[in-house]
């Protein structure tokens, strides 16, 4: 559907809608100088926080700190897709929706998908009758009584049972006239290796049924009640199921995860039910496979900071671990809870109740203090060597770290827990990023900047950084001015720079750019920077120069840029230097130069 004619539709419907108009049906809004402000639909809070701005189309909330456009805002309030927004907002304006005529092959896919969804349902039926009306499912209802499951909660999880006969569910089926094809497309069923005919997947098993976040069944999972092997066994890939993408129970916990702000991540089904039962809902499990990329961004999405509670075991932790290398590179808010005596969520919560879990929640570890703690406890670091296999596990960890204040603060308590120099930690975890970028960097071509270790972006910067992207917003030509003044490479800030590198590359590819074209390229960014965009696009600014106010944010972000790069080329040529390494004088010669940069600038 991603065409110039849809494109044409989506501007049509951004410059037609009223965001005040839509916002409205969700949040009371009351006017205040040029915006509207409420309190946040996506957080509970009782002073308001979240302003739309009716001439630009952009909410923000200042709490929550989530924005987005029109769409945005229809997708988050509803939990929907980008087409399903564009639906709803066209029926809201009633504009009708362009066609567009399907191909034979187009339409045949579509009617198979409807088949599989249709057939997942009728399975889920299928397996909870077993499990709650036949004396198939006794002894599984006898297990789930053990592990505390109540009936309410197999009813409100559809949980059920498969039946050990080797074709039960498909023979049922095709007697109802399901066609065998969909039966082997849905995984429902397999194809024998000998002879003809098909045997169902799942046999002898607890079944967890697996939903995509509309609700709509795309798999399963089931358990077995004796020691056989695989414990578990999972929907085969499929056309509407992909493990990598999915999260059991978060279509039961998006809106508690919307509300709370966090999401609590456990390995299995059954700590998913248990929490969920004792009143603890904003709770996800990854599918029995290692947590992937791919569920992180379904979670990040929402603003959620991530707490990870695997079981305590070595495999638990071991899991933890790999999770968090997989996240940590996506900027999510990362925070683990730690369950003690070697238990898992499920069995400590029905051991000590759910105010002991929550108290776990509340003493949940950021991600590096948690990093620091067990590469501390994996060393007897009162003597010598361990000292220094502590300090080889934790400078890489800290090397990889991005926010440098926290970094500061664990290098001057790790230097006291281990008695350690404090100057002798920096320069080992320097020597760790010097070495990153003579192998590994140089060949992807990348840059590690050392000078993060001891520096962030001022604050003051950062604004300079916002101010100068809503006035090239707000007056497209200045766009040419700033251009020929300032590289995007220059802008410190990751988001911002993401903005400014959109803007100029779209006045570059149209120079007769226009607010609308501004406006319709915004989904084109990241989802932070979609939300960072919203954020400037709500700030107020006040100047009485433009020309003077835009010269003033440029020599803030180029003396800012220049001090870093100076520190950074500085602290290379020392580290070269104390390595015997002669190109030391390169990065010497090059600091010299950009101090001289930065001395033109202040004159």
């Amino acid at each position: 559907m991603k065409d110039a004619v849809f494109d044409e539709f989506i501007d049509r419907l951004r410059s037609e809608s009223d965001i005040i108009g839509v916002v409205s049906d969700y949040v009371s809004l009351k006017k205040k100088g040029k915006n509207y402000w409420g309190c946040c639909p996506f957080h509970n809070e009782k002073t308001p926080s979240f302003s739309v701005t009716p001439d630009k189309g952009f909410f923000y909330c200042f709490g929550c700190q989530t924005g987005g456009n029109v769409f945005n805002f229809l997708m988050k309030v509803e939990n929907i897709t980008f087409i399903e927004a564009v639906r709803l907002l066209a029926k809201k304006l009633n504009i009708p929706l362009p066609e567009k005529e399907k191909s034979p092959r187009e339409q045949a896919r579509d009617q198979e998908l409807a088949k599989i969804y249709q057939v997942n349902e009728l399975a889920r039926d299928f397996f909870h009758a077993c499990l709650t009306k036949t004396n198939y499912g006794k002894a599984a209802r006898e297990y789930l009584t053990k592990r505390g499951i109540t009936s309410e909660m197999i009813d409100f999880f559809k949980l059920g049972f498969a039946p050990p006969a080797w074709d039960k569910l498909s023979l049922t089926f095709c007697e109802r006239g399901i066609a065998l094809d969909i039966l082997l497309k849905s995984g429902l069923s397999a194809a024998r290796t000998s002879g003809d005919g098909v045997y169902d997947r799942f046999r002898s098993r607890i079944m967890f049924p697996i939903s995509d976040v509309r609700g709509r069944i795309v798999g399963f999972g089931g358990r077995v009640l004796d020691d056989s092997q695989p414990k578990y066994l999972n929907s085969p890939e499929t056309e509407i199921f992909n493990k990598r993408h999915v999260l059991f129970g978060f279509d039961h916990a998006y809106k508690h995860i919307r509300d709370s702000g966090q999401v609590i991540i456990v390995e299995g089904y059954m700590d998913v039910i248990t929490l969920y039962s004792h009143g603890i809902k904003n709770v996800v499990a990854s599918l029995g496979t290692a947590f992937t990329s791919e569920q992180a961004r379904n979670l990040i999405k929402l603003n959620a900071e991530l707490l990870f509670s695997y079981d305590s075991d070595a495999a638990g932790q071991n899991a933890t671990v790999r999770a968090l290398e997989t996240v940590r590179a996506l900027g999510a808010a990362i925070k683990v809870v730690s369950v003690p005596d070697g238990k898992d969520p499920d069995e400590f919560i029905r051991k000590h109740g759910s105010p002991a879990f929550n108290n776990l929640l509340v003493s949940a570890q950021p991600l590096l203090d948690y990093q620091l703690d067990r590469a501390l406890k994996s060393d007897d670091y009162s003597t010598v060597q361990g000292k220094i296999a502590v300090v080889g596990k934790l400078a890489p960890i800290l090397a990889e770290a991005d926010n440098a204040v926290e970094v500061n603060a664990h290098i001057t308590r790790l230097s006291q827990v281990l008695a350690v120099d404090e100057n002798a930690l920096r320069s080992e975890i320097t020597k760790y990023i010097v070495q990153l970028k003579k192998d590994k960097n140089v060949k992807n071509g990348k840059t590690i900047n050392i000078a993060l270790l001891y520096k962030q972006v001022p604050p003051a910067v950062v604004q300079a950084e916002r101010q100068l992207i809503r006035l090239l917003c707000d007056d497209l030509t200045l766009i040419p001015y700033v251009l020929a003044k300032i590289s995007s490479q220059e802008i410190q800030g990751v988001l911002q720079q993401e903005i400014i590198k959109f803007i100029f590359n779209a006045y570059n590819m149209e120079k007769n750019i226009t607010q609308t074209v501004i406006h319709s390229g915004v989904d084109s960014l990241s989802e932070k920077a979609k939300i960072e965009f919203s954020h400037i696009m709500l700030m107020d600014i006040h100047f009485d120069d433009v020309v003077k106010f835009v010269e003033d944010c440029i020599k803030t972000i180029r003396l800012a840029h220049l001090t870093a790069m100076y520190e950074q080329h500085r602290l290379m040529a020392d580290e070269l230097e104390r390595m015997g390494d002669s190109s030391f004088l390169q990065e010497l010669a090059e600091s010299q130069r950009i101090k001289h940069e930065i001395s033109k600038l202040h004159h």
